[in-house]
């Protein structure tokens, strides 16, 4: 016989159905109550006598039950805590039984009171949750009973929620009083609502206790966006380069025989719009690469003028020092000031003389790389930012010299092969073929000096260290 409670917040139920699937795998008769309140699903059991508890453990393998604590026409019902005699009862029977022992009112961080939560006696196991989708919100959306924390948590109602702040509130909330209170008890956290890379890896390290500070979110940047306005030469030439580089690309153009999916197909996107109305189709994220090529220069201030309204990485605009200038003056007259029209880079591209749309296309795209590597450490592929796979991670953490890629670069060993890359060469498959046997979080460096550096087959010399972080 065993007993598990299950506590906190953001992924109570479905962690204990996932448990519940897991042990009737197993052959285990298993029983699902609560001692605060659970919503009432349909095959739930709200008992007369311990019979009606016992047939279905007994038969099904399996059984739901509380006493129905809501009013009849209520849009969820709920259940509530059994008369201990029949839980006595039923939890002899079962071999294994699932307990959700706290309430969140459906958010998912909380602070506990005094009084919560409510573990049984003879509890086995206490498995802590806690919902990575706070991650990012304000504190007033996202915890409950903030009203009860305290300065050491440093949440206040606009806070916004941080890794720390969740490894705060297990620490001090259930943590520390439950190890306390239950120490004989195995108790360990189970973080739920983890969906993109980021909140996996930050669910491992509130799941291992580590310090989740090591973790920086930039480095979960997706590679940024590419709007072009304009397909003309220098846009195509620039697509083809863009893509090579791993930007998401989004075409647009007013004329429907330019902005044709069929003849640009290594586009992401591709728009035949006015150049007036083309708001709702431009990212809403802030690190978007906006090159404006149209045709005239009318719409090229158009455009311009739309994205500077706009949250941006980079603004360029082609044309001449003259026109360039001309187009400045007009828009300083309609009211844009010296600092709006600063950040844009007109003429657009690095300095290197070029003349032909490849040349000028390469320029373009030198001078986008440079600004990408000032504000960002590192970035992702589209693919690893998607990937739902399995696997280890492994991040540079740490460089000095001229090693070969830059902190933050990631890649994700799954069983199948990997997802991203650290750099390539033999440092790289070294560590995948480390990574292959990494259970826990661990670092590792890798000396890739002048005198060590042979063995992985390095020229240059510098040091990489490697955060293993394994991932479900």
């Amino acid at each position: 016989m065993m007993i598990i409670a299950v506590v906190g917040s953001g992924g109570k139920t479905t962690r204990i159905h996932k448990l519940a699937k897991y042990y009737r795998s197993l052959g285990k008769k298993v029983f699902v109550t609560t001692t605060t309140h659970m919503k009432k699903e349909p095959e739930t059991v709200i008992p007369t006598y311990a019979k009606d508890l016992l047939n279905p453990l007994n038969e099904n393998g399996y059984c739901m039950a509380g006493t129905l604590t809501t009013t009849k026409g209520a849009p969820i019902q709920k259940i509530g805590t059994l008369p201990k005699d029949l839980y006595d009862q039923v939890v002899k029977e079962a071999d294994i039984t699932l307990i959700e022992a706290d309430g969140s009112r459906g958010m998912p961080a909380k602070v506990p009171a005094d009084y919560e939560p409510v573990i049984p006696e003879n509890v086995d196991e206490i498995h802590i949750v806690i919902g990575m989708s706070a991650l990012g919100k304000t504190a007033k959306e996202v915890v409950h009973r903030l009203c009860l924390a305290d300065d050491d948590l440093e949440i206040k109602e606009d806070t916004t929620i941080t890794p720390l702040h969740l490894q705060k509130l297990l620490k001090k909330g259930y943590l520390e009083p439950l190890r306390e209170q239950h120490n004989d008890t195995k108790i360990k956290v189970y973080p739920g609502q983890a969906d993109t890379l980021y909140q996996r890896v930050i669910a491992r390290f509130l799941q291992e206790e580590k310090d989740v500070t090591q973790i920086k979110e930039d480095w979960f940047k997706i590679q940024p966006k590419l709007v072009i306005f304009g397909a003309g030469h220098v846009a195509i030439q620039l697509l083809q380069i863009a893509k090579f580089l791993d930007f998401y690309t989004i075409m647009i153009d007013d004329r429907e025989e330019f902005a044709d999916p069929e003849k640009l197909p290594q586009a992401d996107e591709v728009y035949c719009r006015d150049f007036h109305n083309i708001e709702d189709i431009l990212p809403e994220q802030d690190n978007v690469f906006y090159v404006v090529v149209t045709r005239g220069h009318a719409n090229d201030r158009l455009c311009a003028e739309t994205v500077l309204r706009r949250s941006y990485l980079y603004l360029g605009m082609i044309g001449s020092k003259g026109k360039v200038a001309k187009t400045f003056e007009t828009m300083k007259e309609e009211g844009y000031s010296k600092e709006q029209i600063s950040t844009i880079h007109a003429p657009i591209g690095l300095k290197i003389g070029a003349r032909t749309p490849e040349e000028i296309a390469i320029s373009i795209a030198a001078e986008m790389v440079e600004i990408k590597n000032q504000e960002t450490e590192s970035t992702m592929s589209k693919e690893l930012f998607e990937t739902k796979e399995s696997g280890v991670l492994c991040i540079i953490t740490k460089k000095s010299g001229s090693s070969p890629r830059g902190v933050g670069s990631m890649m994700l060993v799954t069983k199948d092969g990997i997802i991203g890359s650290i750099g390539g060469g033999n440092l790289e498959k070294t560590v995948m073929e480390e990574a292959m046997s990494i259970k826990e979080i661990i670092k590792k460096e890798y000396d890739l000096s002048n005198a060590k550096s042979a063995t992985l087959g390095m020229i240059c010399g510098g040091k990489n260290e490697i955060l293993y972080v394994p991932v479900e």
